[in-house]
């Protein structure tokens, strides 16, 4: 039987975790769970529980995950958030090409999805887009300080706007839109933030890919 708590508990896990960010939680089957953690179908439910219950786990834990991760890259001088904002944008453009596996977020899945989930999933997945939304409005407030962004626009509609491409990218990087032309909506996305004059005026255009459509 394998140990939850575990190292080789969280590597299950996170083996379950990318099962569930490839099919889904409806194309998932206990047999798909059994078959990507390595495990029988009674071990499996002595350690991890059923199907339901391993979705919210492994739910939770990606949340926590990709929280802690936004937090660190958003947080930080305010002279350089206009930087960390657009690497944001940028990363979102990345995010699946970067998977070898070509998934997405697990968090941009469930709500996609629109399967009927346990409530506990379902404020999870609140919680965690609230999260990030306040880690970006932090951000965005940041570059207001340092005069890169219009300090009379609203950071939290921004932070959204900046949350719709993140997403809106994802899809059609799974869609089978390229780096390249994703990298493009990128910019377009960062050109359309409230940028003061002085921003605009330091931004380098991005040069031209030879060959690209």
């Amino acid at each position: 039987m394998h140990d939850a708590d575990g190292a080789e508990g969280g590597v299950v896990m996170q083996a379950i975790e990318r099962q569930f960010r490839r099919t889904g939680y409806a194309g998932t089957s206990v047999d798909d769970i059994a078959k990507a953690g390595g495990l029988g179908r009674g071990s499996l439910y002595a350690a991890f529980g059923g199907k339901s219950e391993l979705y919210l786990q492994t739910l939770s834990a990606y949340c926590e995950r990709n929280e802690a991760e936004w937090a660190a890259a958003l947080e930080g001088p305010d002279e350089a958030a206009l930087g960390r904002l657009h690497a944001y944008v940028v990363k979102s453009a990345r995010f699946v090409h970067d998977d070898p596996d070509r998934l997405g977020c697990m968090v941009t899945g469930f709500v996609v999805e629109g399967v009927d989930h346990d409530p506990q999933a379902d404020e999870r997945v609140r919680q965690a887009l609230g999260r990030i939304e306040g880690s970006l409005t932090e951000c965005v407030q940041a570059a207001q300080r340092h005069g890169d962004l219009d300090p009379e626009a609203d950071a939290p509609q921004v932070s959204q706007l900046l949350m719709a491409a993140n997403r809106g990218m994802e899809v059609l990087a799974r869609a089978g839109l390229d780096t390249v032309a994703l990298e493009r909506v990128a910019d377009e996305a960062f050109e359309g933030l409230p940028l003061t004059a002085r921003a605009r005026s330091r931004r380098a255009p991005r040069p031209a890919v030879s060959g690209a459509s």
